[in-house]
């Protein structure tokens, strides 16, 4: 699997109208590599999402499938790439995956291969990062279990918690909002932050009860605050395995009525690139929810092509713009501008926006100039256990 770097910068770059030919370009460069490589016949190239490549290679074994990826950085980084009457360098991320006995099913491979561009280009891209199983020891088979057995036992003994990080209206809304954060007590205090298990929660079938799991308990800390006379309504993160569980909107319904939870004050975000991907399902899930007045969010919003396009078949009542957009925004004026523009087509359709990650002074009076209409981060408040932010 192969992505270009710093694709939506690149986009910025050259024009959100040349994406295309900015594919295209990166393809053709591709199909040259198995060429040179003389594996025209035991390779099969496409594009496999929005901005993604793949290449399939028949009977490799591990050195012959890193010296592919070694020759695709070389050539990426290599040569200055022609892209209609511009030209840039382009590197590239590359995540690949052995597929054998041990990793034969689609799922596995797709989310092996996607965690290792995700990987290489964490930091900085222009490297690959090869899963062969078979190099795997039983140390790392019995790591895996173990978490396996952890993530069961968390479920089992309520050790799933949840922090809270305020988001502030820039409007003069003074209602209490927060974001949920999911954390795991590993029973000695210790707290494990969801990227180092969700993965593995995610191949073996786990999603679904640590949604439910999570969702029972901020509907529960939305019912104690409601009765504290402190209404509050919280953002929770949940996953695709949401989008498939026919159910989970009756669970919902039962927990809000449950704890005299109205459901306006419970919002359920899920990532643009899914519901893109899975746009039928998330209708079915939104209607779902809205039976029992609950609201979606769509989070990291904004780095598709088209986002908005997303919006004739879908009306969420939350934008939270991708944080990319947000990180040194004083300094990077087609940030600004993009901002601005998400701001303003959401406003025209009724539709509130986000901006987290908020770091510095600055970057508060650019969002609150292109008309953002909350800011969450770590400049305003770090997340934590309690809720103790003053809205007022």
């Amino acid at each position: 699997m192969i992505e270009a770097d710093h694709y939506h910068k690149l986009l910025l770059d050259i024009g959100l109208d040349s994406a295309d030919t900015l594919l295209a370009a990166v393809g053709e460069r591709l199909q040259q590599v198995l060429r040179d490589a003389g594996l025209a016949d035991q390779a099969v190239a496409a594009r496999f999402s929005e901005h993604t490549l793949a290449v399939l290679l028949r009977d490799s074994d591990y050195a012959a499938t890193a010296a592919l990826a070694e020759r695709i950085l070389k050539s990426f980084a290599g040569d200055v790439f022609v892209i209609g009457n511009r030209s840039s360098v382009i590197t590239a991320s590359v995540g690949g995956v052995q597929i054998g006995e041990k990793i034969a099913s689609v799922s596995q491979v797709l989310a092996k291969a996607t965690q290792g561009v995700e990987s290489s280009a964490g930091v900085g891209g222009n490297r690959y990062e090869i899963f062969d199983p078979a190099a795997s020891d039983r140390a790392e088979e019995e790591h895996v279990l173990a978490w396996v057995a952890r993530l069961r036992d968390a479920l089992d003994n309520d050790r799933f918690i949840l922090h809270y990080q305020p988001i502030i209206s820039l409007q003069g809304d003074t209602g209490a909002v927060y974001e949920t954060l999911l954390r795991l007590d590993q029973g000695d205090g210790t707290l494990v932050l969801p990227g180092n298990f969700m993965q593995i929660a995610a191949e073996h079938g786990l999603l679904g009860d640590i949604d439910r799991a999570v969702l029972g308990k901020a509907i529960a800390v939305v019912g104690q605050r409601m009765q504290a006379n402190r209404p509050t309504t919280l953002l929770v993160k949940v996953s695709q395995a949401a989008l498939d569980d026919t159910r989970l909107a009756q669970f919902i319904g039962e927990q809000l009525a449950a704890h005299g939870v109205p459901g306006e004050y419970l919002v359920l975000q899920l990532p643009e690139a899914k519901v893109f991907t899975h746009l039928k399902a998330t209708q079915a899930f939104a209607d779902a929810i809205g039976q029992y007045d609950c609201r979606l969010a769509l989070e990291q919003f904004g780095v598709g092509l088209d986002s908005f396009q997303l919006l004739a078949h879908l009306k969420p009542n939350l934008l939270k713009i991708d944080r990319s957009f947000v990180e040194d925004l004083p300094k990077n004026e087609e940030n600004q501008a993009r901002i601005r523009d998400i701001a303003r087509r959401a406003r025209e359709l009724g539709i509130r926006t986000i901006a987290e990650f908020v770091q510095d002074a600055a970057s508060m009076s650019i969002l609150f100039s292109a008309g953002a209409d909350y800011v969450e981060g770590h400049f305003l408040a770090p997340a934590g256990p309690a809720m103790n932010y003053d809205f007022e």
